[in-house]
């Protein structure tokens, strides 16, 4: 007589004699289920990690029409970005983890496309095979050495590469579309085409060289679009940062990488490498001289300035080439300072032009003064009439005072006024001095992206670090610091000059620490 196992024994214990064998055989039938469900779909059975299940909240809620996840090596975005496609094309699979409307009913055309670098094109496709059910879709070459083509029921997408022509891109109508690494500009340009219909696009990358302008274009929270019809469209951008540390079993949430395993990594990673592999950071702002700027902080909305309110200090930085640059920053009764409006034009009226579009701006301030960079003074042979720009300017009812070249003191006057400490509650100890408005969009892009000049090339180690900025992109930078280096102060605007103008509200104040 067999021996019976403790399971069947249980089993008898619980049904009796009459009942084992059919309650065996339901018991065999779940475990095979079970069994099969881990061979072969394996999505059920997906748990994210706390930063890419933000990631998939992200992309399923529906609210975001691009979601950027610059994650480090080793945080799972790839695997990520896989199980979003899979509960795209297999809804239900995994409730737990992808329980948001787009995961339930997709409202876009069911086509979709992924693109990546050639060199990971196999890793993709072994996700894709990994993390799809088994039997339940077909994927073909199509000509190609990997397997392009992929159809599930309604769903048709395709697996593309870099290296392909942009014109490669521009043919079908899509749903989706996800980039895993960055993309060239070319190519998502054409992609973003492709979802005129309707749809969403969802990048997983580690942000290497050449990402920066992704940086550019999206992290201001929006981006514009063209409609089916031609019009400009807004539409929203997530931006998601996920470190190494991210997925830490000790340090991360439901993490997968030992601490000791994550710090041998970090070590290994070159430096000018090290913030984009390790912390999921754009490579490209690597030596940044403002590394304190922080669009979360320092951006805010406009607010009304009114005359009684603030003091406002007007900046120019003319060019022969170049767009003329113009900032105003506004100084409350606090101290507190704000970059207001800029004006970024290449006017092709010149100067008169010029002076009435700064007209146009300046008009609804307080001018308290007028500077401008000291080249604008000099009269040379160009200049007709024996007058410079300067001149011509203060003709046409604008005065400006040169203005002070300490470029290293002003960088350093940029910084000390964007210097905050907070508690670990989000509270500020000492709150920043200094604040943009969001409308300025490109006095932001430069504190973004002003840089430390570095040495290139082998012999690049050899010499110590450069103590000089790059000489490029920087004309706000440089508006705003000639402004700061002045001690810009607020002024009490003289009773008689309140026939006219708009009166103080309180109301309009802006509370830096809101």
């Amino acid at each position: 007589m067999a021996k019976k196992t403790k399971t069947e024994q249980d089993v008898r214990d619980l049904v009796g004699d009459e009942g084992v064998d059919e309650a065996l055989a339901e018991l065999r039938a779940v475990k095979e289920e079970k069994v099969r469900r881990l061979e072969k779909e394996k999505c059920r059975f997906y748990v994210p990690n706390g930063k890419c299940e933000e990631f998939i909240k992200a992309v399923g809620s529906g609210e975001y029409f691009i979601t950027l996840f610059s994650a480090a090596n080793g945080v799972g975005k790839t695997q990520a970005g896989a199980n979003v496609a899979a509960n795209f094309v297999f809804p239900g699979m995994n409730d737990e983890w992808f329980n948001y409307s787009l995961f339930k009913n997709f409202p876009f055309p069911k086509r979709g496309r992924i693109v990546s670098d050639p060199g990971n094109i196999p890793n993709i496709v072994k996700a894709l095979q990994t993390w799809f059910p088994k039997g339940k879709y077909k994927a073909t070459k199509g000509g190609k050495d990997y397997l392009r083509l992929w159809d599930a029921g309604e769903w048709h997408f395709d697996v593309m590469s870099y290296e392909q022509d942009p014109k490669d891109f521009e043919a079908e109508t899509l749903g989706f579309v996800w980039f895993d690494e960055p993309p060239t500009e070319s190519i998502f340009k054409a992609c973003v085409a492709r979802l005129r219909m309707g749809g969403l696009m969802f990048i997983t990358a580690t942000m290497l060289r050449g990402s920066g302008w992704l940086y550019d274009k999206l992290i201001a929270g929006e981006m514009e679009v063209e409609g089916i019809d031609g019009e400009k469209i807004k539409r929203k951008v997530k931006h998601i940062t996920a470190g190494v540390e991210d997925a830490c079993i000790e340090h991360g949430v439901r993490g997968h990488l030992m601490h000791e395993d994550i710090q041998k990594m970090i070590a290994e990673y070159d430096e000018d490498e090290r913030e984009a592999r390790a912390y999921g950071k754009f490579q490209h702002l690597v030596g940044r001289i403002f590394k304190k700027f922080d669009r979360a902080i320092h951006v805010i909305p406009p607010r009304q300035i009114n005359l009684r309110g603030y003091s406002v200090y007007e900046l120019i930085d003319p060019h022969p080439r170049n767009p003329d640059a113009v900032l105003w920053l506004a100084v409350d009764r606090q101290g507190t300072k704000f970059v207001i409006d800029e004006l970024w034009i290449k006017c092709q009226n010149g100067t008169d032009e010029l002076a009435q579009r700064i007209k146009e701006k300046a008009d609804r301030y307080r001018i308290e003064m007028r500077l401008g960079d000291p080249s604008m003074f000099i009269v040379n042979q160009h200049d007709k009439d024996g007058k410079s720009l300067g001149d011509r300017l203060d003709e046409l009812g604008l005065g400006y005072s040169p203005a002070p070249k300490a470029r290293d003191q002003a960088d350093r006057c940029i910084t000390d006024a964007l210097a905050y400490t907070r508690m670990p509650t989000g509270e500020f100890i000492k709150a920043p001095e200094l604040y943009v408005f969001d409308t300025c969009r490109r006095t932001i892009w430069e504190l973004e992206n002003y840089r430390w000049d570095e040495w290139t090339g082998k012999g690049a180690d050899k010499h110590n670090a450069k103590e000089k900025a790059v000489d490029k992109d920087d004309h706000f930078v440089e508006c705003l610091g000639r402004a700061l280096i002045i001690n810009p102060t607020f002024t009490e605007m003289p009773r008689q000059q309140d026939f006219g103008y708009q009166q103080e509200n309180s109301s309009d104040q802006l509370d830096p620490y809101a």
